[in-house]
């Protein structure tokens, strides 16, 4: 037996050996099957219709002159067009067409005047016209002719010639059965014996058995009724076949020798070059010596300088590296060691190569370049072709070169890249490196955006498109899958089949690619992901835009509705905004045609009694809003209440029927009103409602009829009135509002009472009705803090969608009153802190800054003569009294730096004095401070500054300089951000104790300034806290170390809970860089625990009074981010208390299978032990559920294994440079088990459905866990590096089971964790695989192109025969050499169950049919050992001495195969 393939494979025609050596023949690389390649003009029929070939661009013709290029599965490769191709010897070129006239058209016997169809002219491109003769055209014909040798005598004589695949003869006949037509050959002369017979060159003779029937001589033995007839036929057969295996068997070493080189002058070496270069030079002549010194990159230069025949240049270059590597064996070096030696040569050899090339391309635009590029790339593949290259390197090469190139360069290794295409995608590690080149290339094409480059992106999108419809494993790139998967979305494929194709993409990419890099914010839950959606609204709101976000986010209604109303009334949400907005939305989600009304009502009946009250207003006053937006059907939920018995239930029903009463009566229809009036007097609740309500409406008619001074500073809400009061009082407010801007108008102090009552309430639809109703007024002063109350309540207004509009009200107002009237400074402040948070308000913000100023010059020059007339009196002068400090002010319009002092200091100390409000819209400390600052300039800036850091400086000594500092902050001559500079620069805790009250207190303005001073003040407050939040929290983290400081306040707990939902990493990072003092952290948990709870504790209280069970309890969508920074705290507290670790770990296991949506942003707060010993735990859940094979596939098993999945995922990267020897020996053990449990399937089994998606889900979280391990760590050992191995073969046997095949997705699966974990793993590791794997059987064609970076050669088949030899003596072999021994009775012959001396049968059928010689003899046992080919030594002519077994010889000799 020999190594050679089965007969049924087909093997492509041998190379024929040359008749002599005055030409290089080859055999003809057109005669080989032509597939689809790059540039092939034959599309494949399997190839998908659709697909654009990205082989050539516009319509393929057959090319004369085309290269073609065999790959190593004997596939044609076209050239690019860009390359120019000769005709090869010995093919016929296409007749040649006469021009004539204005059409194109080959002559006949008919004329030019045939008019048929088939003559007329067709409308198109004409023929472009013969080039005229030149000298450079002259010199490129005589060197195509004398490359080629120039024209044969038969094409001269005839215009054809014979094909070189055609049958040659002896002369004068030449070719067999070959005569082109003259009308005089003998076969074209018709006669009977021509027409009955046929034509023959030499008729047969009257005895010649081989035109007779051979029926006569085989039917009697067939029909011999011993019936041996069909035997002894296949006997014959087997026998043939014996014999030609006998004769086709190569017996003897190889004895080719190159031709032999020496040492010659330069003069002679050229000579000889030149010869080569001269096809009419038989080569024979010219390997008889070759000169020495032409080797290397050298060779390929001289090559390309005396334009040697391609086939010529390869003999070269094959004598020449064939005379190297004998000169390794030549040394005595043999086994490993030759061959190291030998490939470390080809390596070399293969560099030059790739130099050669890199220089032909440098020489881009040079004359001639376009033919010296041709002849380079094609010398360059006919050695790629011929095995001369070390493919690994070269195809490597052309990888990297892709990728590196610059954009001129890109079209030329495009083209390289297009030609070896089969080959570099072949093997999935490089067509990966191939797509990622491909892919950069696109994106770094996109970002350039030139026209110039359409053509480059085009072509590039062809590459990727045919990589996804043939080899689309490439196209799975986890590690830049994130970078570069837009270029590969379904968006960016308008066809259906591209779209399906690009989402297979997707979810294989994001299949591996996720549990890389999935952190706790990547899967958040849905509510996590809105509420954070909703919180991050600002003063843009676009409403329609937010409602399509939340229905995508979440498109069931009875699920988003309920999340609203929780984030609308939650605890851990403060201001009013969210009630708006929340409203807005459920209306707008009503008008889309969703029912809301009945996710509503299960929501109110679902409402536990347990909630605070403060949610439970704020759930009513969110369904107040809906009733005049038509979001929620009122009369519904009468009848709800009537049908469901909630009127008889009260207290289960607390929740549901209170909402009865807080309705807003003024916007339901009249029998509706009625109707819930009714069904009011059977509550117990709701009696004596009404008193309170005309209690409440009474005592505001009697505030709004007192004077303008009493109604600014009456105080008129009480604290205790329920939320039915408010809301009937505020429809009675909303309902006088146009009556009295009508009748009487509303003056200043009318406004701010009706402000404070609303804002009370509150109620902002009806404060922008109010400030609606007062921008009509000339008060600056009444536009100005109406301007103020638009900023405070910007985020309300802007959820309701009424701020642009008053916005521009106010502008419009401000625009037609400059022109009336002197400027009014607080008019165009207020305007300016309004307009400062907008968007496009950049022009408005230049003319107010331009107004602001002519303000000040306007104040400066208001002040009447010198005040050096009577200086010697103002120096005098004590100051006590108010009339002291206006004589100041009212002697001039300069004063020196000493009075201004003492002026100033007067000031503040009567600011930090109480004193009656003024009744004027300007209070006298603010007119002070503002004359100071006309009058002092800069001077007064900086005795600001130096007042400002003297207060923090001596913060904590008892006084009070809060007056002093909010009236500079008032009148405009400080801002609120400097004096939180000025606080965080002093450092104290003191200080930041002091800033935090002036921050956030609404009482802390001096009681001193005007009421709508005072509100200026809040309103700069607000901003503040806004515009300079990172220092506002330094602030904070410094009070926090203060252990008296409230932390349980009020403005407090609002700031942290703003800060937290809109800014958690700038909170969380300002506490981080606190120094951590045990007085910070007990506040911080005093904090949490009044967010929580809204109780108060003790600061002197236990640190341990809230326990980290009960907040882990609270942990929710809403409150998760105070709970984490809880956790957080709650570990820095007990970094050394034993057993905190493991009680963390506990809680958190607990959520997880508890089902908590929001353990991942607990995580975060953990630390690095901790999510090991979570990674560790999830790991063995994973494996215990792939172990357990059930019956039933539910919905709680998936969802939990999907949350130990996304454990396992996120707590990936806590283990950096692991070992992960112990998981990768696991996981093979599991796949070889799942492989047994594979081939035990019965697929006949009456469950065989569920077990198989049992199976599969096993085989999933199997293979999720390998995702994990694809990458090697930079501290990996050669043990861990083997369990990797066993680990590919593990799933490489899996992916080939014949089950998996059924399923589709999972055999990609598995294909794409397979390639992925071989990227990890060196060349020697796949080869030692594939060979470990071969063994046992064939690999498929997938392992294939996971584990062999190139195909085997095709003659792996070939074996050198040698016959044993016996053993015994010598005379004893020679005895049984001879003949006659060879044959004895009893050694069996080919026909089963007979031997030649016992039948006589068999002896009949001798005489019948005589063997060939030697038929009858025994077999000879025969050893066979590798023949590998040395492809350096295959050359196309042999030497001058022929041996017995020359490798130059046909090796169709060998394709005999013993049956």
């Amino acid at each position: 037996m020999d190594n050679r393939s089965a007969l049924s494979v087909p093997r492509p025609l041998p190379p024929q050996r040359a008749v002599s050596g005055s030409a290089l023949h080859f055999s003809k690389l057109q005669t080989r099957p032509s597939l689809p390649s790059r540039l092939s003009s034959v599309r494949s029929v399997s190839q998908p219709a659709h697909v654009v070939d990205l082989t050539a661009d516009g319509p393929q013709h057959a090319r004369r002159g085309g290269l073609a290029l065999v790959s190593n599965q004997e596939q044609v490769y076209g050239s690019p067009g860009g390359i120019e191709v000769e005709v090869e010897d010995g093919e016929p070129p296409a007749k040649r067409a006469k021009t004539a006239g204005d059409g194109f058209r080959a002559e006949g016997d008919g004329g030019v005047g045939e008019s048929d169809a088939a003559h007329q002219l067709a409308p198109g491109l004409l023929v472009a016209s013969v080039t005229k003769p030149s000298a450079s055209n002259a010199k490129a014909t005589a060197s195509k002719r004398r490359r080629y040798g120039g024209e044969s005598a038969a094409r001269r004589a005839h215009g054809i010639e014979a094909p070189p695949m055609a049958t040659r003869l002896p002369p004068p006949r030449n070719t067999a059965d070959f005569a082109p037509w003259t009308g005089h050959h003998p076969e074209d002369v018709l006669s009977d014996a021509v027409v009955k017979a046929g034509y023959c060159d030499k008729g047969p003779g009257a005895n010649q058995s081989e035109c007779n029937s051979a029926k006569p001589s085989i039917w009697p033995n067939l029909s011999a009724k011993n019936n041996m007839g069909l035997q002894t036929l296949s006997y014959l057969f087997t026998q043939v076949l014996e014999k030609r295996q006998v004769l086709g068997k190569c017996t003897a070493p190889s004895t080719f020798r190159p031709p032999p080189r020496v040492t010659v002058t330069d003069t002679k070496r050229e000579a000889w070059l030149r010869d080569l270069a001269n096809p009419d030079v038989p080569l024979r002549k010219q390997s008889r010596t070759i000169p020495h010194g032409i080797r290397g990159k050298l060779l390929m230069d001289q090559c390309l300088g005396k334009d040697i025949p391609l086939q010529r240049a390869v003999w070269l270059a094959k004598c020449v590296g064939a005379n190297e590597l004998r000169a390794f064996r030549r040394r005595g070096v043999s086994g490993v060691a030759a061959a190291t030696g030998e490939s470390k040569w080809v390596r070399e050899w293969t560099v030059h190569v790739e130099q050669f090339l890199e220089g032909v391309i440098a020489t881009c635009g040079q004359p001639e370049w376009q033919t010296r590029m041709n002849y380079a790339v094609k010398l360059a593949t006919s050695f790629y072709v011929e095995k001369l290259l070390d493919v690994d390197h070269y195809l490597d090469w052309i990888v990297s070169s892709f990728a590196e190139a610059s954009v001129e360069r890109l079209p030329i290794w495009i083209v390289m890249t297009q030609i070896f295409w089969k080959d570099m995608v072949r093997f999935t590690r490089r067509g990966r490196q191939v797509a990622e080149s491909i892919l950069a290339r696109l994106h770094h094409l996109n970002g350039l955006g030139a026209e110039a480059n359409k053509a480059l992106k085009l072509r590039l999108q062809k590459l990727i498109a045919v990589l996804a419809v043939t080899n689309r494993g490439c196209l799975i790139i986890p590690q830049t899958w994130e970078k570069y998967k837009y270029l590969l979305t379904p968006a960016s494929a308008p066809d259906v089949s591209n779209a399906s194709m690009a989402e297979n993409l997707a979810i294989r990419n994001e299949r591996l690619a996720k549990p890389l890099v999935r952190t706790p914010a990547s899967i958040r839950s849905t509510l996590v992901d809105l509420y954070a959606e909703l919180d991050a609204v600002g003063l843009q709101v676009d409403i329609e835009t937010l409602t399509d976000t939340c229905l995508t986010m979440m498109p069931a209604t009875d699920t988003l509705v309920p999340a609203l109303l929780d984030w609308a009334s939650s605890p851990y949400r403060h201001g009013a905004s969210r009630l708006y907005l929340a409203a807005r939305l459920i209306s707008n989600i009503r008008a889309m045609g969703h029912d809301t009304d009945s996710a509503i009502l299960f929501y109110l009946d679902a409402l536990s009694a347990t909630r605070a009250p403060a949610q439970v207003d704020g759930l009513y006053r969110v369904i107040g809003e809906l009733v005049p937006l038509d979001g929620f059907s009122v009369g519904r939920y009468l009848q709800w209440l009537i049908s469901s018995g909630a009127l008889y239930t009260e207290q289960e029903a607390e929740c549901a029927t209170g909402l009865l009463a807080a309705l807003p009566a003024g916007s339901l229809p009249m029998h509706v009103v009625n109707l819930r009036q009714t069904l009011l007097g059977r509550l117990e609740g709701a009696k004596g409602l009404q008193w309170l309500i005309t209690a409440a409406v009474t005592a505001f008619e009697d505030a709004l009829s007192k004077s303008e001074a009493e109604a600014m500073t009456l105080g008129l809400i009480s604290d205790g009135w329920s939320l039915p009061v408010k809301v009937a009082l505020t429809q009675h407010v909303r309902a006088r509002i146009w009556p009295l801007s009508r009748d009487v108008g509303i003056g200043l102090g009318t406004f701010c009472l009706l402000r404070d009552v609303l804002a009370s309430l509150p109620d902002a639809s009806t404060l922008a009705e109010l400030v609606d109703a007062v921008t009509g007024t000339v008060d600056a002063a009444l536009l100005a803090t109406a301007t103020d109350t638009l900023s405070m309540h910007a985020e309300s207004l802007a959820a309701l969608g009424q701020l642009q509009r008053l916005t521009d009200r106010v502008v419009e107002r401000y625009r037609a009153l400059r022109s009336q009237q002197p400027l009014d400074r607080t008019f165009i402040l207020a305007i300016t802190t309004l307009v400062k948070r907008m968007a496009g308000m950049g022009p408005l913000m230049s003319l107010l800054a331009n107004d602001l100023a002519i303000c000040d010059q306007q104040g400066s020059l208001a002040v009447c003569s010198p005040a050096s007339d009577s200086l010697i009196g103002m120096h005098a002068s004590t100051l006590d009294s108010d009339d002291d400090i206006d004589a100041v002010f009212a002697s001039g319009n300069s004063m020196d730096d000493q009075l201004m002092l003492r002026v100033f200091m007067r000031v503040v100390q009567r600011a930090s004095k109480p004193h009656p409000t003024e009744s004027g819209p300007v209070s006298k400390l603010s007119a002070w401070l503002n004359q100071l600052r006309l009058v002092g300039g800069s001077v007064f800036d900086q005795m600001v500054a130096t007042y400002l850091h003297s207060v923090f400086k001596a913060a904590g000594d008892g006084s009070n300089p809060a007056g002093a500092v909010t009236a500079l902050v008032a009148s405009g001559c400080a801002g609120l951000d400097a004096i939180a500079d000025c606080a965080k620069l002093a450092g104290t805790r003191q200080a930041a104790d002091l800033a935090m009250h002036l921050l956030l207190s609404p009482d802390a303005a001096c009681a001193s300034l005007h009421v709508t001073e005072r509100y200026r003040y809040t309103v700069m407050q607000t901003r503040c806290r806004t515009e300079h939040a990172e220092t506002v929290l330094t602030l904070l983290c410094t009070a926090c170390q203060e252990q008296s400081f409230a932390v349980e306040d009020s403005g407090v707990i609002d700031l942290v809970v703003g800060y937290a939902t809109r800014m958690p990493a700038m909170l969380k990072r300002a506490f981080e860089q606190t120094p951590q003092s045990p007085a910070l952290l007990v506040n911080v948990g005093r904090l949490f625990r009044a967010i929580a709870t809204g109780a108060a504790y003790p600061a002197d209280g236990p640190a341990e009074a809230f326990s980290l069970q009960s907040a882990m309890e609270l942990a929710s969508p809403l409150s998760v981010p105070f709970c984490a920074g809880f956790l957080e705290y709650r570990l820095k507290m007990g970094l050394n208390s034993p057993g905190i670790e493991e009680l963390v770990q506990g809680a958190l296991i607990r959520l997880i299978e508890g089902g908590n949506d929001v353990w991942p942003q607990l995580l975060e707060a953990v630390g690095e032990p901790a999510k090991r010993a979570l990674h560790v735990w999830a790991h063995e859940q994973l494996l215990l559920a792939a172990c357990r094979v059930e019956d039933e596939d539910n919905a709680v098993t998936e969802a939990m294994i999907g949350r130990y999945l996304d454990v396992l995922d996120v707590t990936n990267a806590a283990f950096d440079n692991r070992d992960d020897m112990a998981v990768l020996v696991t996981l093979a053990e599991k796949l070889r088990d799942g492989e047994k449990q594979l081939t035990d399937f019965d697929l006949m089994a009456s469950d065989v459905t569920e077990k198989m998606a049992s199976l599969a889900r096993a085989l999933r979280i199997l293979l999720h866990i390998c995702a994990l391990h694809m990458q090697a760590s930079t501290m990996e050992t050669e043990a861990c590096r083997q369990a990797r191995g066993h680990l590919l073969m593990a799933l490489c046997a899996m992916l080939v089971h014949p089950v998996i095949q059924m399923q589709q997705d999972l055999a990609e699966y598995i294909f794409d964790v397979a390639s992925s974990l071989a990227d990890s793993l060196p060349h020697a590791a796949l080869t030692a695989i594939a060979r470990s794997m071969t063994a046992t059987k064939p690999l498929d064609a997938r392992v294939l192109a996971i584990l062999v970076s190139a195909p085997a050669g095709t003659d792996a088949w070939l074996a050198l025969a040698s016959q044993v030899q016996p053993s015994g003596s010598q005379q004893q072999r020679a005895i049984a050499k001879h003949p006659s021994q060879q044959g004895l009775g009893g050694v069996r012959s080919g026909v089963p169950g007979q031997t030649i001396a016992g039948s006589s049968q068999h002896a009949q059928q001798q005489r019948a049919w005589p063997h060939a010689g030697g038929a009858n003899r025994a077999a000879v046992e025969m050893k066979t050992t590798p023949f590998p080919l040395r492809r350096w030594e295959i050359m196309p002519d042999s030497t001058p001495v022929m041996g017995e077994n020359d490798t130059s010889l046909s090796l169709g000799l060998f394709g005999a195969r013993k049956v």
